[in-house]
């Protein structure tokens, strides 16, 4: 992987401000989200454009064709260069023709390829199963991870945990697919077995977050929000366990409970 700069950029900026809480009005600073815009451009063809926090661009690579089905396993990526906007990547076997037919607007707001998700149907493996205070400790890290969150409001957070609870990889973005993708990629690099995690993540679960997971061979995705009809379709078409607002001591789980061990 090479880098035109290897100064990482900065994430936040401070921006003056008129701050009305009440009957009090003053003027402060505060630390806004920096939104950019990328390519992701593979063996010459560009494959996504979107607006993404401009920082682990190498692990969101690497985790978008994952999540996204152009490859199976890391080894297929050969070469990951980044000359900002453009992240270029080299895999070895890249068949599709692609036209501006094969792109969708994703609910993330960012344009992508198109997939069928009812194309997904081989189901998971038995996978791992965890206890219910392990999902729940798994937001608990989620939130111990999201430290942009609290400074700007304005990201989302993944967090990848081995069967126990451990923190594999933990990423925020300002789009809650980046942080998938990142937080994948990141595991990955880190040589970590995905189908031994769970993914808790914030933002709500259609269709295409699901699908990511379920690429990179994850059982169990956990958000502290909502679903969508589309989420919970094809977690149960997958065999993959779906839980809806984790916050502790609820959740609600909607395909497979038998993965979580209750009291």
């Amino acid at each position: 992987m090479t880098e035109s700069n290897n100064q990482e950029p900065p994430v936040t900026q401070a921006y003056d401000i008129v701050n009305i809480v009440d009957d009090d009005i003053y003027q402060t600073w505060v630390d806004v989200c920096i939104e950019d815009s990328i390519n992701l451009i593979v063996n010459g063809n560009r494959i996504a454009s979107l607006t993404i926090s401009p920082r682990d661009l190498e692990a969101y690579a690497y985790g978008y064709l994952i999540c996204e089905g152009f490859v199976a396993d890391i080894s297929e990526i050969q070469d990951v260069s980044i000359d900002f906007p453009n992240i270029y990547v080299t895999i070895s076997s890249f068949s599709r023709n692609l036209s501006s037919n094969d792109t969708e607007i994703r609910s993330s707001g960012c344009v992508g390829i198109r997939t069928q998700w009812a194309s997904l149907t081989k189901p998971l493996g038995e996978g791992i199963t965890i206890d219910l205070q392990t999902l729940f400790s798994g937001m608990t890290k989620l939130n111990e991870c999201a430290s942009l969150w609290r400074i700007t409001g304005g990201t989302h957070c993944t967090v990848i945990l081995d069967e126990s609870g451990n923190l594999v990889s933990g990423i925020e973005d300002m789009g809650r697919h980046n942080s998938v993708d990142k937080a994948v990629g990141r595991a990955l690099l880190d040589g970590i077995d995905l189908s031994r995690c769970f993914m808790v993540c914030t933002g709500r679960l259609p269709a295409g977050m699901v699908a990511k997971a379920y690429r990179a061979k994850i059982s169990i995705i956990a958000s502290n929000t909502a679903p969508f009809s589309t989420g919970i379709c094809l977690a149960r078409q997958v065999n993959m366990t779906l839980a809806g607002f984790v916050r502790p001591p609820k959740a609600m789980i909607y395909s497979v409970p038998e993965r979580i061990r209750f009291p």
